[in-house]
């Protein structure tokens, strides 16, 4: 059985706009819980999308590095 990959939830709509135009995928979206009016848009969590989120954002990406033993 596969293992379902990692998800990471986007509250800010623009912020989901610049992500998908930069080539990552939308995994799907769904109603915020604590506000109906708006979306949660939820893609694959991976490194590149930290390094962009953090790129969007103004920050520096200093996530986990993987070593090759």
């Amino acid at each position: 059985m596969r293992e379902k990959p990692p998800l990471k939830n986007i509250y800010k709509k623009s912020l989901a706009i610049q992500l998908i135009r930069m080539g990552h995928d939308l995994e799907h979206t769904m109603r915020n819980r604590n506000n109906l009016r708006y979306q949660v848009f939820v893609f694959p969590d991976t490194q590149e999308l930290r390094e962009d989120l953090c790129k969007l954002n103004g920050q520096r990406y200093e996530g986990e590095r993987r070593e090759n033993h």
